[in-house]
This record gives structure tokens, C-alpha cells and sequence, in this order.
């Protein structure tokens, strides 16, 4: 149950970061910014600034994910046990700050999402040498947040808990309200080896190492 829990927050993250990074047909989407991220039936606060991205998951007591884009490396840290940990992404999301991605976007309409006036767009996400590999999703771009996509959806493989789609909406988008150092892992933060020692006495649920 709890390697199926994080499959579908796994996939949360994916589409996070499928999304927030598809430019506008007339120009790149704000990139700093902070917001709360609404899937699967939870509500996260999170953080954009340039390549770097932060989620803090309520599943996991008091535990931040940090990634940044091209990277292949993702921080967590606990801000119960004042731990970090690095790690390399075991499953790898498309990146839209990867050079090997090509993204094709199709406008198919226009709405209205929360008082924001959008443009909708179906999305289909490749790396170059893996055309045959297709990712398939929607975005609504606001047009009143720069571009930013508030809502995506993402086709996802079979056997993940989300039924083959996932949707994403991003709520109380802050523009220019992201800091540096919601990035960097504190200084009185220890490094462990491992997610099972920095969720010691937090809480909390495997890592990506974790699951079969």
C-alpha cells in the first residue's frame, strides 16, 4: 500500500514537472513563483525559482523535495529530524530544460479555471532519441499569470493507482514570491545515507530506492 501511495505521488511529481516548465506559444512562463499544488486529493505548498522546484508532500511529516531540472538529483530534507538526503532519480521524468525533449503543443480551446482566463493545449512530451516513447497530456495556460499552466493533465502508464491520468491544479499562485533559500538545505542540517534514517522518528513513506 505505502509503494503504491508513492508511485502515485511519484507520478504527481512527474507531471509537476511536465508541466510547469512548458512555455507559452508567446513566450517562457513565469518562473518564480509559489503556489499550492492541489492532486490526488491533497494540497501541497510549493516553490518555482528558475531550474529549481520544491514540494513539501503532507503524507510526509515535515519532509521538502527539492529538484532542479537537468539535474537527475533530488534533495530531501526533514525539518523534524534537521536531515537531508541526496539522491539520484530512479525514474526519470521528461525535463522541459533538457535539450533532449521535444514537446509539440496543440491549442484546442479557451476557459475560464478559478477566474483565470486560459488557454487549453493537448501536449505530447518525447526525448529525441525515444520518439516511439510519447507522453500525452492537457495544460490550461493563464493568460493572466504570464502563461502559467494551472491545471494539467497527464496520461500516465497502466498499474499506476491514478487509473492512467493524473490532474494537477496549481491554487493561490504568488508571482515573484520565491526565495533562494527555500532551495538550499540549512546549515545545521545533518547528511544521512539513506530515506529510511531521515525519516527515523518523522514519519513518513519509502523513497524511490524503496520500491520494487
Amino acid at each position: 500500500m505505502k509503494k503504491e501511495i508513492y508511485r502515485g505521488w511519484f507520478w504527481s511529481l512527474v507531471l509537476f514537472l511536465f508541466a510547469v516548465g512548458c512555455a507559452s506559444e508567446t513566450a517562457a512562463p513565469p518562473s518564480n513563483f509559489t503556489a499550492k499544488m492541489v492532486t490526488m486529493g491533497m494540497e501541497m505548498p510549493m516553490a518555482k525559482m528558475g531550474t529549481k522546484s520544491r514540494i513539501e508532500n503532507p503524507m510526509m511529516n515535515g519532509v521538502v523535495t527539492i529538484t532542479e531540472a537537468g539535474s537527475g538529483k533530488v534533495i530531501m530534507m526533514s525539518n523534524v529530524n534537521k536531515t537531508y538526503f541526496e539522491q539520484t532519480k530512479q525514474e526519470q521524468a521528461l525535463e522541459m530544460d533538457d535539450p533532449g525533449v521535444k514537446v509539440e503543443k496543440t491549442k484546442t480551446g479557451s476557459e475560464t479555471l478559478d477566474g483565470h482566463p486560459c488557454v487549453k493545449y493537448d501536449i505530447v512530451m518525447y526525448k529525441k532519441d525515444k520518439p516511439e516513447e510519447k507522453y500525452r497530456g492537457r495544460i490550461w495556460e493563464a493568460e493572466d499569470l504570464g502563461g502559467l499552466a494551472i491545471r494539467h493533465e497527464m496520461d500516465v502508464p497502466e498499474g499506476t493507482p491514478s487509473g492512467g491520468t493524473v490532474v494537477m491544479e496549481l491554487k493561490d499562485v504568488k508571482l515573484g514570491a520565491a526565495t533562494a533559500s527555500m532551495f538550499e538545505v540549512p546549515a545545521d542540517y545533518r547528511k544521512v545515507e539513506s530515506t529510511m534514517e531521515l525519516m527515523a522518528g518523522a514519519g513518513g513513506y519509502p523513497g524511490p530506492e524503496d520500491i520494487e
